[in-house]
């Protein structure tokens, strides 16, 4: 992660995704794509929606419950990053 809260992976910056949108599960083109294989209700899939309106997909080890906690982790990231950080009290 960097300052800005914009999740990426590697060295390339190519690889930056700024999050629109979070879900579990897989997205409804990837599931129209992959109609014919056996892996598109694989446990622990879930998908980002990036600004750009690509989806990325992602499977994690540990089933629907720890893709939930993925999600839920994503969108408090983006959601701090677009509103900022909470008033301390």
């Amino acid at each position: 992660m960097e300052t800005r809260c914009i999740p990426r992976w590697g060295k390339s910056s190519r690889r930056n995704v700024i999050c629109k949108a979070a879900k579990v599960g897989p997205g409804k083109k990837f599931r129209w794509n992959r109609r014919r294989k056996f892996d598109v209700e694989e446990s622990g899939m879930f998908h980002v929606v990036t600004t750009k309106n690509n989806e990325v997909h992602f499977v994690c080890d540990g089933g629907i419950q720890m893709a939930e906690l993925w999600v839920r982790g994503i969108l408090l990231v983006t959601s701090e990053a677009i509103f900022g950080k909470p008033k301390q009290v």
